[in-house]
């Protein structure tokens, strides 16, 4: 019988093997990458909307039946409320994910934003309040995002290829409003409304995350697609697999004394406050200030995303590649190319004026452009110096995110103080290229590119289970030696 049933999983693998290869991961990397991206695309949805389901200036009472506007007050308390929530149960999700995996936590929370964001229109038809809490939820449903790229990494990066896979994953930032400021131009001005924006990206939302739910598992080693050879590629570098009980605590305290995750944290502040920036005033700025016409803004406002997701994809699979500096350095080196040109970029913004908008977009274009680097930098950085803890270093980047994302509104709305003029725009633009570079000169000089000391764990005695699947593929792995470096 144990003889049939050895046959029987071999068999199986093959038939897996001509499927997928070695290269399950990628698929499933992937994977998480658009239920990432479907999250964020539902929170963005909202920056877009305002400006098309407005009330037409000279439209008639039947014309703006179904339009609605909100005061600068009101915008900014539905983006902050967004963050609030995502803050607020950052540390539930993180405990969550550590204790039941991201498997179960990241499908319910998917299907929430489902759910909400089918929901929205009838909130906005109900009254603010009603709208408002409709932005809490999808606020908790964000809370996973950056945690689960964390404890992704963690478990399916193989060693050499931690900055690819970081790269794609974090570039979902950039690819929900490239793929939501494409697709609502048009879907607003279709026959079907503003409310299409939201019923399109939760079905999109709910058939992901439902495929998600079926196919992923927290380990691959209780994937049933991935091979012998895969599974010990991906354990090379990481502890062994013990049974829960036997898991040593997170070491918190250790983690919040070192130097180098707070130059993770600082520089992830400089990104993401830029990004933000560019998310949820983007739009505004063209339209308003440069006077770009609804459609043409949503094409033009994906623009900057687009080049940030290419750059960040090639600047990762590059860092992985490059041998002649230290990682510590290659650290730096990225992430001063993505800091210093992006705020240069930021500091021409200052001073180009109105009179052309196609400079402005391509200066708006090449800062988020070269911020896409930063994936060989303090992405990279994070899970690198906290291996099996990066659920929790890179989970911050979410608390990173959404304060931004909180803070950004609030002064920006300041700055601006209800004007559209290009000097006030001027303070914005150059306020934010001095915080590019202040938080890359800090994260330089703190960073380092080993793992620290407290992700060492003592010796420990696998589980059966583990032992079991490591001894299988021993001989597997005799036999592909080259196949470390073939994938």
């Amino acid at each position: 019988i144990l003889f049939i049933q050895m046959a029987t999983q071999r068999d199986e693998e093959r038939r897996y093997n001509a499927l997928f290869g070695s290269r399950v991961r990628f698929f499933v990397m992937l994977l998480v990458l658009f239920c990432l991206t479907a999250i964020w695309s539902n929170i963005l949805t909202l920056n877009f909307v305002v400006i098309c389901m407005a009330p037409l200036e000279n439209g008639t009472i039947e014309q703006n039946a179904d339009r609605y506007s909100y005061s600068n007050s009101e915008f900014q308390w539905l983006i902050s409320i967004v963050a609030i929530a995502a803050l607020a149960t950052n540390g539930i999700v993180v405990y969550l994910i550590d204790k039941i995996g991201i498997r179960t936590v990241f499908t319910g929370l998917g299907i929430l934003s489902a759910i909400v964001t089918m929901s929205i229109p009838m909130a906005i038809r109900n009254g603010y309040y009603f709208l408002l809490f409709a932005r809490f939820l999808q606020g908790v449903s964000f809370a996973a995002n950056f945690p689960v790229i964390g404890a992704f990494c963690a478990k399916w990066a193989y060693f050499k290829q931690v900055g690819l896979l970081v790269s794609v994953l974090v570039a979902y930032v950039q690819l929900s409003p490239t793929i939501t400021m494409s697709v609502s131009g048009p879907l607003c001005q279709s026959s079907f409304g503003w409310p299409s924006v939201f019923y399109a990206h939760s079905v999109a939302t709910f058939l992901l995350f439902v495929f998600y739910g079926i196919f992923y598992r927290n380990s691959p080693q209780k994937h049933p697609f991935v091979g012998s050879i895969e599974k010990a590629k991906i354990a090379i570098g990481k502890t062994a697999v013990v049974d829960k009980r036997s898991r040593v605590p997170v070491p918190y305290l250790s983690i919040l004394s070192t130097p180098a995750v707070y130059a993770v944290w600082i520089a992830s502040i400089a990104n993401f406050g830029a990004v933000n920036l560019m998310l949820a005033f983007t739009p505004i700025y063209f339209s308003r200030v440069l006077g770009i016409s609804i459609t043409s803004t949503g094409f033009s406002a994906a623009l900057p995303p687009l080049s940030q997701f290419i750059v960040k994809v090639v600047a990762g699979w590059i860092s992985d590649r490059v041998k002649f500096v230290s990682e510590t350095n290659k650290l730096r080196l990225f992430n001063s190319l993505a800091m210093i040109p992006c705020g240069g970029f930021f500091f021409l913004l200052g001073f180009l004026g109105t009179e052309n908008p196609k400079l402005n977009m391509l200066a708006m274009g090449g800062a988020a452009g070269f911020l896409g680097a930063a994936t060989g930098g303090f992405f990279k950085a994070g899970p690198m110096i906290s291996k099996q803890y990066s659920h929790v270093v890179t989970g911050a980047f979410s608390l990173m995110l959404t304060l931004m994302m909180l803070l950004i509104p609030i002064i920006v709305n300041a700055v601006l103080d209800g004007e559209m003029g290009i000097e006030r725009w001027q303070r914005v633009f150059l306020g934010t290229a001095a915080l590019m570079w202040v938080n890359n000169a800090i994260f330089c000089i703190f960073i380092r590119g080993d793992p620290c000391k407290w992700t060492e764990v003592p010796p420990i005695s696998p589980s059966p289970t583990a032992a079991k699947d490591l001894e299988s593929t021993a001989h597997s792995i005799e036999q592909s030696k080259d196949a470390q470096e073939k994938y």
